[in-house]
């Protein structure tokens, strides 16, 4: 029996390790690699089908990339660490990933502290309106792999 709940505490922390992954890329433009943390990719309904979203963490922001467009005319779109407030975006980029720059150091520190963090973004068309839709991400193995991430070298 204690080898059982052993094994599975075991494989459950390696699954939690697994939800953030420090990810290398190399601009084909300017020769340099950078890294950033990647999330697990999560389904999320867009209010008429299901699509995806990852959360990445690059050392100067916090970017939620989706597979669907996202419609910022509401200033809705958003990021919720467990009971704490609700941080907005500051612009979407390329029409399906939103930008998180002006609050990343509260971000990254509520990350840190954390459980869950909670998306809650809002998608195009806009019309018929479908209002907003979150997707939660866990946080666990966050700072571990984010300690990871500030220690890569490309």
């Amino acid at each position: 029996m204690v080898v059982c709940v052993g094994m599975c505490l075991l494989l459950c922390h390696r699954a939690a390790d697994a939800a953030w992954t420090v990810q290398r890329n190399t601009g084909i433009a300017e020769g340099k690699a950078n890294c950033h943390l990647q999330s697990d990719t999560k389904p999320v309904n867009d209010g008429y089908q299901e699509t995806r979203a990852t959360l990445l963490v690059q050392q100067d922001a916090v970017l939620v990339q989706t597979a669907a467009p996202l419609d910022a005319s509401f200033a809705d779109i958003g990021i919720q660490v467990d009971k704490q407030g609700f941080i907005p975006m500051d612009t979407v980029s390329e029409r399906k990933t939103a930008l998180f720059t002006s609050d990343y150091a509260t971000l990254i520190e509520q990350f840190k502290k954390g459980y869950m963090v909670r998306v809650q973004l809002r998608f195009w068309p806009t019309w018929p309106v479908t209002g907003t839709h979150n997707v939660t991400f866990s946080l666990i193995g966050f700072t571990k792999a984010y300690t990871e991430m500030l220690a890569c070298t490309p």
